[in-house]
């Protein structure tokens, strides 16, 4: 049975992240305290198994509604998965099993949202995929990877139940580590956020090395690793005769990012025929 509050786990489910004091307000994260939240949501996360209810819903590559909506990480989510490519990362080669892949077990689950994209790599690891679209104050990477952390505890809680819904539909095995943690966005998103200038870099600070620094400490502390990766702009989505199914113009590269360093954005990573 789920018993957590937010209000208990500040670190992880803290939502005023700003421009302005982003580089002071990641060095302050207390390495103890994220990893003592992040291990009590995984022992209090929401259990949709209590409730008799699904992980895998039968998503079937369509909007409930024809396209014009605002909700632009579910469009290119979608988009993504209906291209049924398996794409390179930093850990290997990776599949999308789903998008907008549900974690509540009951309405009052808060801050307890879905997942945009759920991935699993050919080693048989899952991949908790954050997707950010259009830059904006409080939409920056910190931000980001706390949500990416707090879905991944909450897999991680359940991943029997998870793995055993995977293997049954299909046919995939899913290994006992923690789950990896990837940050999508397109190139332009992040380039607005590692090519800060002026006033608002000066508001910001060089939040680059911190951001890095506790996504190494992440990865140490809790066996999470946690990966950057930039897609390819010059994309277009197209809804189809329907209306209803999101599609992208073409396949769009990779590339690896590493806040930390001068080439912020490495060579595009190779693309990958659908296995089997």
């Amino acid at each position: 049975m789920s018993n957590f509050s937010p209000s208990n786990l500040p670190i992880l489910f803290k939502d005023d992240w700003h421009t302005t004091g982003l580089t002071s307000d990641i060095a302050q994260i207390d390495r103890d305290d994220l990893c003592n939240e992040y291990r009590a949501l995984v022992q209090y996360a929401p259990r949709r198994s209590d409730r008799n209810k699904s992980y895998f819903v039968g998503h079937n590559g369509q909007l409930s509604t024809t396209g014009g909506s605002d909700r632009h990480e579910e469009h290119l989510a979608i988009a993504l998965w209906n291209l049924k490519k398996w794409w390179s990362c930093p850990s290997g080669q990776f599949a999308l099993l789903d998008y907008q892949f549900p974690l509540k077990a009951r309405q009052g689950d808060k801050g307890i949202g879905k997942i945009d994209l759920l991935g699993l790599t050919d080693l048989g690891r899952l991949m908790v995929i954050e997707l950010k679209v259009k830059p904006h104050g409080d939409n920056n990477p910190a931000k980001a990877l706390m949500q990416g952390l707090r879905y991944a505890a909450v897999v991680q809680a359940n991943h029997d139940v998870i793995a055993g819904e995977a293997k049954r539909r299909f046919s995939v095995t899913i290994t006992a580590e923690p789950p990896i943690v990837q940050l999508l966005a397109p190139k332009a998103w992040w380039k607005a956020w590692l090519e800060l200038h002026g006033s608002t870099r000066r508001a910001a600070g060089y939040w680059e090395p911190e951001f890095t620094e506790l996504a190494q400490d992440i990865e140490n502390r809790l066996g999470i690793a946690v990966e950057c990766i930039a897609l390819e702009d010059a994309t277009s989505i197209t809804y189809g005769s329907d209306g209803k199914t999101p599609q992208l113009d073409r396949v769009p590269a990779l590339y690896p990012v590493r806040p930390d360093e001068a080439l912020h954005i490495g060579k595009a990573l190779s693309l990958h025929q659908p296995k089997g």
